[in-house]
């Protein structure tokens, strides 16, 4: 009999409270819930705060979806600490770290880590990085798309991406939404607003540089990767007609280097992402506690990727990404 493969689910997230507390009237989603004053901004709903912070809970659900073990990173669509100045980025983004430090030590065999950083100040961030994986044992680290309306490919940022590349950490770059006023009605920010997002990162790493010059990196993008990968042909068309001469192939093949998540929602598009790169590039994920309730099933569904791939998607490939042993 075939061994049962180790099921990682690689998008998951946890909250720090006092992080919440002290970033979420600065998020975008946080404004764009405000009624009339700061005072008056929704709350999350508390069930999905319970989820986030409640471990009995969070093993609950992973048990119930058919999870072994959950990567889980800060909620930063709700938590992100980029519009604060960088000292107190710095310390609320510590407190993130230790935080999810002491979850995976509670449940090491359930958990893993990735931490964050204040990258608005791109030298912080390296080195609160460095403590992250060296010190508390952290597997990689999250990042939104942009830093407030710095673009991810900045000159400004290259020192960050340069010890990412030196020290091997894997990054997962997953948005903290899109202030844009046309994406404020029917949950568009969510919908649209985060693909869209995970486009521009894409063409900022790619046109202004960045995976030419670290080509090391490794690099996850959250919700299945945005719109490129499945509008990848207008991109490829721009470089072959001399419209992108700074790159070194067509988009394509950039595309083809990043890693992915599963969190689509409907499996032919899940099958189309895997006609477009590597199947070893993609992971399960579930975007607990907002997004896919059932991720092994739905994987399961998308039957046009062969059996073999979908197994190693399971769980390998998020192991071989982290250099975790399962």
């Amino acid at each position: 009999m075939a061994k049962k493969p180790v099921v990682i689910d690689f998008h998951a997230h946890f909250m720090t409270e006092a992080v919440f507390a002290a970033t979420y009237q600065l998020s975008v989603i946080g404004q764009l819930r405000q009624r009339g004053d700061a005072a008056a901004i929704r709350p999350m709903p508390e069930a999905l705060v319970r989820r986030m912070t409640d471990m009995s809970l969070r093993l609950e659900a992973m048990d119930q979806m058919g999870v072994d073990i959950q990567v889980i990173s800060p909620n930063i669509l709700h938590q992100c600490t980029y519009p604060l100045d960088a000292p107190e980025g710095l310390r609320l983004e510590r407190l993130n770290n230790d935080h999810v430090a002491d979850l995976v030590a509670q449940k090491p065999d359930r958990l893993v880590g990735l931490g964050s950083v204040p990258l608005q100040d791109a030298t912080l961030a390296a080195a609160e990085m460095e403590r992250a994986v060296r010190d508390l044992g952290l597997k990689g680290i999250i990042v939104a798309s942009r830093v407030n309306e710095t673009e991810l490919g900045d000159a400004a940022l290259r020192p960050f991406w340069r010890k990412a590349e030196a020290l091997e950490v894997p990054i997962f770059i997953h948005p903290a939404g899109n202030a844009d006023p046309r994406l404020q009605h029917h949950s568009m920010l969510i919908s649209l607003g985060q693909p869209l997002e995970e486009a521009f990162a894409q063409t900022s790493l790619v046109y202004d540089g960045v995976m030419d010059e670290f080509p090391r990196l490794r690099i996850a993008f959250a919700h299945g990767g945005g719109f490129i990968p499945y509008y990848a042909g207008r991109f490829d068309w721009m470089y072959r007609r001399g419209s992108t001469k700074q790159m070194r192939a067509d988009f394509s093949s950039y595309l083809r280097g990043f890693y992915y998540e599963t969190v689509v929602f409907n499996p032919d598009v899940l099958e189309t992402l895997a006609s477009k790169t590597d199947t070893s590039h993609i992971m399960l994920g579930s975007d607990f506690p907002f997004g896919e309730s059932k991720p092994v099933e739905f994987l399961q569904a998308a039957t046009k990727i062969s059996a073999e791939a979908r197994d190693a998607i399971l769980g390998a490939n998020a192991a071989k990404f982290l250099g975790l042993s399962i």
